[in-house]
């Protein structure tokens, strides 16, 4: 009878599909990955926690920041052969998903069924706004680490060879180029240096807000105090930038590996102890050893005679965490298995550490931070900044309480908002919030291209070589010729129409 009854009550679990193991489903997936980090998501426990919650696996080829623009075009250049997911680094929506199709609309998909995690977020402090492209579709599930920052760089200085020396933080450019001298002479080997990368916070392209040019590599562009969208290049202070930095390099002030090194090897370079000055994002849980970051604070930008700082600033909207591509299998599979990790422990987990370990709930019900991994070793644990993250303001304020690191970037947030020394209006306006149709966004994104080229090529020659009255007068025709006029007449157009709206 107990034989009769067991097997009675597995065929009744089996016709009514209890007893079925849902079958695993295998997806690939094209990781962002940072130039100075070297993680195998293929073996971090943290996804392999992800994959025993969703039955999910996948297979992640990672790919490195400086490479990420050539590898996915080459990916979206034979569509047969994609990618199921993009993670964690923006593509062009406009032309591969709204243009091209080869990103999958998401809209259809987002409900509290699917993406429980996510969609009970998404509306938090207008956190939506900024997702949805040209055709009013969402392409992309969105990452969003809110944490009351301002701005992209922070400008730090070694303060204890300050003091060595009797010297004070410079305020001016003036006193910071004789600053820098001084630390040449002491024996420094660099007393600036800076990377050329595109989007490190530790690029040359920073400099330039010391002259009232808040240049930001995703567009070139920024938007004055009469609401007009301005390029870079012709800003009043920037030649006056360029020609401090060819200065600096003549000088030997400026390394001039500057010009063409990326993070990992300016980063070598500060941890050597042969740097005394740089502009870096912050200073704890970076590249950046404690024995090295001991020896520096921040600073507030110096300002050149007759320019007004620039900083270029941010709004915390979100970037893009994950796409799906059209030839994806399993869509469905796929939005679960991020959606998990959007969970409220797993998401805090990913970005901080193991619980128990790293990571701890307080007192107060909060997620707090107990330790943190010295040179950078958290990127070893846990995805950080290249995994899944969705917490807007009210969400964060509610269920975390701020790491040293990110309490370090607030502080330097609030003295450089009180100093009034960032650009007048985000740069995230442009690049973020204001968007063009499909030809547009093709026109733009085909002047940029060129744009891009020609501007780090003008200014390595520029810092290189100096400038001259013929030379900059060349600079400005050749912009012109590359269309630099419709580049700005693109997006005024597109950010008029957002402020209208």
């Amino acid at each position: 009878m107990k034989r009769i009854a067991a097997l009675f009550l597995a065929l009744m679990m089996l016709s009514c599909g209890l007893a079925v193991a849902e079958e695993k489903v295998n997806l690939t997936a094209f990781q962002y990955e940072l130039d100075n980090q070297s993680t195998d998501f293929n073996q971090i426990w943290y996804f392999k926690m992800i994959e025993e919650l969703t039955n999910v696996h996948v297979d992640f080829r990672m790919v490195k920041d400086s490479d990420f623009d050539m590898q996915v075009n080459l990916m979206f250049a034979t569509p047969n052969e994609m990618e199921d997911m993009i993670l964690r680094r923006s593509v062009d929506v406009e032309e591969y998903g709204v243009s091209q199709g080869l990103l999958l609309p998401l809209d259809q998909y987002l409900t509290e069924d699917l993406m429980p995690n996510y969609v009970s977020r998404l509306n938090m402090n207008e956190a939506n706004a900024s997702i949805p492209a040209s055709d009013g579709q969402s392409y992309f599930i969105g990452y969003l680490l809110a944490q009351s920052v301002n701005h992209e760089p922070t400008w730090y200085i070694n303060v204890d060879l300050l003091a060595k020396l009797g010297l004070e933080v410079p305020t001016t450019i003036e006193e910071y180029t004789n600053v820098l001298r001084a630390f040449k002479a002491d024996g420094i080997k660099y007393p600036l240096a800076t990377a050329f990368t595109d989007y490190g916070p530790e690029t040359l392209w920073y400099q330039f807000a010391s002259f009232g040019v808040p240049i930001n590599v995703q567009t070139f562009l920024f938007i004055d105090k009469d609401e007009k969208v301005e390029f870079a290049g012709f800003a009043d202070g920037f030649r006056a930038g360029l020609e401090w930095l060819h200065s600096l390099y003549e000088e030997g002030l400026l390394d001039p590996e500057s010009l063409t090194q990326d993070s990992n090897l300016w980063a070598n370079k500060v941890n050597a102890g042969e740097v005394a000055s740089f502009n870096y994002l912050r200073l704890i849980n970076t590249a950046l050893t404690p024995d090295t970051y001991a020896h520096f604070k921040s600073m507030l930008p110096p300002a050149a005679e007759g320019y007004k700082v620039a900083v270029p600033s941010v709004l915390e909207v979100p970037e893009a965490g994950a796409y799906l591509t059209s030839t994806n299998p399993n869509p469905e599979a796929s939005l679960r298995w991020i959606d998990a990790q959007l969970e409220t422990e797993n998401m805090y987990v990913a970005q901080n550490g193991q619980m128990g370990e790293h990571l701890k709930v307080n007192d107060e019900g909060k997620y707090e931070v107990i330790y943190v991994p010295e040179n950078n070793g958290l990127y070893q644990i846990v995805p950080v900044s290249m995994g899944q993250f969705f917490a807007p303001g009210d969400f964060q304020s509610a269920h975390y309480q701020m790491a040293p690191h990110r309490v370090e970037r607030y502080e330097d947030s609030k003295t450089y908002a009180a100093a009034d020394v960032l650009e007048y209006k985000s740069f995230h306006y442009l690049s973020k919030l204001s968007k063009m149709n499909n030809e547009d966004s093709v026109e733009a994104a085909n002047i940029y291209t060129e744009l891009k080229k020609f501007m780090g090529e003008s200014v390595v020659d520029f810092v290189k070589s100096g400038v001259t009255d013929a030379s900059f007068n060349e600079f400005m025709n050749n912009a012109k010729s590359l269309g630099v006029d419709r580049y700005i007449e693109l997006y005024q157009a597109a950010y008029d129409a957002y402020m209208a709206k």
